[in-house]
């Protein structure tokens, strides 16, 4: 029924060729059952066959409208070169993104930095008046005594 001549470009056949059992004559193990294709009564492979219409002017350019396949050819055009602003746009967009990340992280340590500074001078300003009332205490302390001084 079948030759043993390759099948014809484009004609796709299964994998059971190169099974075991049609090379050997044994049985396919359960593994090697994956890769075998159906096989007919008789032994003869299947081969699939792709339908094809039955009368190849179906598909002939004559029948068709050349204004129409122009309209359509033009709509591929541009749906084309819309597609691709949109590659170009979001490939435009992903860039944006990875810059706008650096910027953030950036941004986000010199804000952290900023905080540690205010902290440490919030922590010297609070050093500085503790000291600056120390200072004052003992300056008031100084002047009542100069004046109980001068008094006496």
């Amino acid at each position: 029924m079948f030759s043993n001549n390759p099948p014809p470009p484009g004609v796709r056949t299964a994998g059971f060729l190169k099974s075991p059992y049609f090379q050997t004559g044994e049985y396919a193990t359960d593994e090697e059952e994956d890769e075998v294709g159906p096989v007919l009564p008789g032994g003869d492979m299947a081969i699939e066959v792709f339908e094809l219409p039955e009368n190849e002017d179906m598909f002939s350019p004559s029948d068709l409208d050349t204004s129409k396949l122009s309209h359509k050819f033009k709509e591929l055009q541009a749906a084309e070169n819309e597609k691709v602003r949109w590659e170009l746009e979001k490939t435009q967009l992903q860039q944006n993104i990875e810059e706008n990340k650096e910027r953030m992280l950036k941004l986000e340590s010199y804000w952290i930095e900023a905080q540690t500074l205010c902290h440490t001078v919030n922590e010297h300003l609070k050093e500085t008046q503790s000291q600056y009332q120390a200072l004052e205490k003992k300056y008031n302390k100084a002047k009542k005594l100069i004046k109980d001084f001068q008094q006496k």
